[in-house]
């Protein structure tokens, strides 16, 4: 007869090698559908395909082993110097507050490029990833409740080379209907305004995005000319969200009253709203009469 001290001793034992073998397997699982998920949209890119193992690597080799919190931006260096920006460097577009709107527009058209729009920016878009210092995996789960972590580090040191990338005239698309479109402390007003090179970049366009027409002026929003190099001309447009299309349509109204039939021919007036980013996008306006 087995005894009960026998028998407990044999569960825990089983409980302990459920926890070894399951463990690991979890984490294999994390970091599998990770680079899955890091592979197919690199290759979504056809001119980079035959370097996304290569770029794995290093973007790997960046946070793998190392902690989470007080992550350095330098540990992509490596990765930005093998993958660097190839979009025209004229064509940047920055944004804060916009980004439903301002990837809609990106996407259809060649006219400008946001951070998302780049090779890194696009695969690592809305991903989180980080590891563990004496540990070869990746995990994807509570990568980001610490300041100084993997991700942020990344959007940090992507959004300064971006900015450093620019040259020319640059855009950037602001919420005017927020009460401080330009913020200060934002990606784009605490590190991408701050790494604009003059005289590589000429100029800023600054597309706000309204409700109504209204005048707009770079001295009107916050500290923007002030944070902005002097170097740097800045001029503001004002985009409304919606336009008002006004259709004529001829329609017959039947009236009757007091047992007799009036017909009136009349005009009924349909009113579609629609953002003029999205009227540019959907009529194909050249890119300078968008704003």
């Amino acid at each position: 007869m087995v005894s009960k001290k026998a028998l407990a001793i044999g569960v825990i034992v089983t409980v302990v090698v459920v926890v070894v073998i399951v463990v690991p397997s979890v984490l294999l699982t994390q970091k599998a559908e990770f680079r899955e998920t890091f592979m197919k949209k690199c290759l979504e890119f056809p001119e980079e395909e035959h370097i996304c193992e290569t770029i794995w690597t290093n973007f790997e080799q960046a946070y793998v082993g190392k902690e989470k919190c007080n992550f350095s931006d330098q540990n992509y260096d490596q990765l930005f110097a093998e993958t660097p920006f190839k979009h025209p460097c004229g064509k940047t577009m920055f944004w804060s507050k916009t980004k439903d709107l301002v990837h809609k527009f990106t996407k259809k058209r060649d006219c400008f490029f946001t951070l998302e729009d780049t090779l890194l920016g696009y695969v690592l878009n809305g991903l989180s990833w980080c590891g563990e210092k004496g540990n070869n995996e990746t995990f994807t789960e509570n990568c980001e409740d610490c300041l100084n972590n993997p991700v942020s580090s990344f959007w940090k040191i992507a959004s300064t080379r971006f900015a450093q990338y620019a040259c020319e005239g640059a855009s950037v698309m602001l919420d005017g209907e927020r009460k401080e479109p330009y913020d200060s402390n934002s990606f784009f007003g605490g590190v991408e305004v701050p790494n604009l090179q003059p005289p590589k970049v000429k100029n800023l366009t600054v597309v706000l995005v309204t409700e109504e027409i209204r005048a707009c002026t770079c001295d009107s929003l916050g500290t923007l000319r002030k944070d902005l190099d002097q170097r740097i001309g800045c001029a503001c447009k004002a985009v409304t969200k919606y336009v008002r299309i006004i259709r004529h349509c001829p329609i017959l109204l039947v009236l009757k009253r007091h047992h007799v039939i009036l017909c009136i021919h009349s005009v009924h007036l349909l009113f579609h709203c629609r953002s003029r980013v999205e009227t540019c996008i959907e009529d194909n306006t050249p890119c300078g009469a968008c704003w």
